[in-house]
């Protein structure tokens, strides 16, 4: 049985799509990004790019970065991301 990897789904494509543009809305290069995270700005690169899988702990990390408990929309996009509401 041939199946997508879920790194190519529309729905994980959107969610890394949005955590893009807000880096990018807050004024910050891949390479600050890295460096608040302690990774190389090929790491960042290819997440945004979808070549690499971003893991939970990343995640955690990147959205306290993109100061997710202060954006509303951003904070939305997660909680319907993950269906924490409807």
């Amino acid at each position: 049985m041939n199946r997508m990897k879920t790194i190519y789904t529309k729905e994980y494509c959107d969610f890394i799509q949005a955590l893009c543009l807000e880096r990018k809305r807050l004024g910050l290069s891949q390479l600050e990004v890295a460096n608040l995270m302690g990774m190389t700005q090929s790491d960042i690169s290819k997440i945004e790019s979808s070549e690499r899988r971003i893991d939970i702990y990343e995640l955690k990390l990147l959205l306290n970065i993109y100061r997710v408990q202060s954006n509303e929309k951003l904070k939305r996009f997660v909680e319907v991301f993950f269906e924490l509401i409807q």
